[in-house]
């Protein structure tokens, strides 16, 4: 039961932080500021649930330094994409920082031999597809930005 609780606490998350990226990008918030708060406080919170837990005794060390490293790089992640937002469409950039999950699938396939059942093969079909229709999409824009601009051009 718990492992459904938080899949939809997972979802609810993802879902909120989107909403709240848009949300403080129309204000004109500063990047550097979001990401900072949005690290801090789940630092903080997930600091506090493992310590009430105990997990902090039972763990090896190497955890923690990964869990560590991946922050790092989840923070740079999230301040590269609340400082490129502005310039995209929130479609195409929410989508790409969740298909970041499909490294760490793949690396867990091969790499620890992981098996992959029907559930897992449709998900994996459906990040291939995904970035296919991401590809496709701004191959559709680009062209169409390309028209526009051949149709206002003055020198023409």
């Amino acid at each position: 039961m718990s492992g459904y609780l938080f899949l939809i606490l997972t979802v609810f998350c993802f879902f909120s932080l989107g909403v709240l990226h848009k949300v403080a990008d129309f204000q004109k918030c500063r990047p550097l500021v979001i990401n900072a708060f949005l690290f801090f406080s789940g630092g903080l919170l997930i600091t506090t649930y493992t310590v009430i837990l105990g997990f902090p005794l039972s763990l090896p060390r190497a955890v923690g330094g990964v869990a560590t490293l991946c922050g790092i790089l989840a923070s740079i992640a999230i301040l590269c994409f609340q400082s490129g937002i502005r310039y995209g469409k929130i479609s195409t950039s929410w989508l790409v920082i969740n298909l970041s999950t499909a490294v760490p699938t793949v690396l867990s396939i091969v790499y620890y031999g992981e098996h992959v059942g029907m559930r897992r093969g449709i998900a994996l079909l459906a990040i291939a597809l995904s970035l296919l229709f991401l590809w496709k999409d701004k191959q559709l824009e680009s062209a169409q930005t390309g028209k526009l601009h051949a149709a206002f051009d003055p020198a023409e």
